[in-house]
């Protein structure tokens, strides 16, 4: 039974306040009134005081500095599977607010057993040379969502460097471990030949990196990772910080059987460049764009190099206020993204078109394309990212 007079966070509450968490305990308010507390191995052992995860913390020292801790924080409970963070007790007191967010709801598929589920539109097979990939069952409608995934594990990324690997796996394997579903870390991929453990070969070879809480992590989505790169994709992930939630939606019409795509790397890049950084995930990249004849390959590569030429000049010409110049190398940019399908990127240019005049004191312009750059955002979903230079320039509309 609970302790009485244990009396539950309000997890709103604490999410809306800015806490301060460098200050002595003894100073600090009631946990249960005040924000959250950083805690660690130390905290005393009855689950309510590790609320809201729900195990024990398990913990070990960084090797260069004794008096720093990394930690197993778990809710087993969040998202799908469960989550489980290795982190500093601060950045986990910092961000318990993402237990409190909605799980969006959406199709989705876990590792292995559930492509029968007649909700899903896509199913998981094995597939030649390439392992697990994700194909559509019926028609996927340009800009559709159709797929949810959630965060299983999020590692600070300097803990493999400030923690002796003797160490550091035990708290890999109980990360994993206390997940509900554990198999959706166990059952991926492995190609990482300088992995010598095998969670640690999963997230070397499906692992995003991303800021959470400010700091930096690499952050493992289990089923987004089942999706195979191709450098001119058919889909595009969108990931939802404040609750470690990642969705895919379709670049354009997918046609059942077609197999579903995503890119890896950033995009604009040139055929050695896409295959220099595909290296870190074990393979030679075939897709249709660099399997494609050799002009082919070469006249996509003199795009992209005029993409990034262009966007020097284009910085150059804003410091020197040459507006004129700006403006029609952005939109000589976009022409060349376009045939290049670079549709991720339009929205910047029409932000950097908005800002231009907006310098040059175009408000009428300037708002025009920031509205234009508002609604390519959210066609495409990403509806929390325009820029507070775009809300500035929309305030003055």
């Amino acid at each position: 039974m609970l302790n009485p007079e244990a009396r539950p966070w309000n997890w709103r509450l604490v999410a809306s306040l800015k806490c301060n968490l460098n200050i002595p305990l003894t100073l600090q308010p009631d946990a249960q009134f005040g924000c959250p507390i950083p805690i660690d191995d130390t905290v005393e052992l009855r689950p309510v005081r590790w609320s809201p995860w729900t195990h024990l913390p398990l913990c070990v020292n960084a090797t260069a500095d004794p008096a720093a801790k990394y930690c197993v924080f778990t809710n087993s409970r969040h998202g799908v599977g469960g989550i489980s963070l290795i982190t500093t007790p601060q950045v986990a007191a910092d961000s318990v607010g993402i237990l409190n967010e909605p799980v969006l709801s959406n199709v989705r598929l876990t590792n292995n057993t559930e492509n029968d589920s007649s909700d899903v539109p896509y199913e998981m097979i094995d597939m030649p040379g390439k392992g697990k990939g994700i194909v559509a069952k019926r028609r996927i409608s340009k800009h559709e969502t159709f797929m949810v995934d959630y965060a299983s594990m999020l590692v600070d990324v300097n803990f493999p460097f400030l923690v002796k690997r003797e160490h550091g796996y035990p708290l890999l394997h109980s990360a994993a471990d206390q997940l509900s579903d554990p198999q959706r870390v166990y059952a991926l991929g492995k190609s990482d030949a300088l992995a010598r453990d095998v969670i640690e070969n999963v997230l070397r070879t499906n692992a995003f990196q991303s800021n959470f809480a400010s700091v930096p992590h690499i952050v493992l989505y289990p089923l987004v990772s089942r999706i195979n790169h191709a450098c001119r994709p058919n889909a595009f992930q969108r990931f939802v910080p404040r609750s470690l939630a990642a969705t895919v939606a379709a670049a354009r019409t997918i046609e059942p059987g077609e197999e579903i795509t995503i890119s890896y790397i950033g995009g604009g890049k040139t055929f050695v460049d896409r295959q220099a950084g595909l290296k870190r995930w074990g393979f030679k990249c075939s897709c249709d764009l660099c399997s494609a004849p050799g002009n082919e390959v070469s006249a996509s590569d003199t795009r992209r190099l005029k993409i990034q030429s262009n966007h020097e000049k284009v910085v150059k010409a804003y410091e020197n206020r040459d507006a004129a110049t700006a403006v029609k190398l952005t939109h000589d940019i976009l022409d060349l993204m376009r045939e290049e399908d670079l549709f991720l990127l339009y929205a910047e240019q029409y932000e950097n078109l908005a800002r231009i005049y907006w310098a040059s004191g175009n408000r009428e312009n300037a708002q025009k394309y920031a509205k234009m750059s508002m609604a390519e955002l959210e066609k495409l979903g990403f509806t929390e990212s325009e820029s507070e230079q775009l809300q500035l320039i929309l305030e003055e509309s």
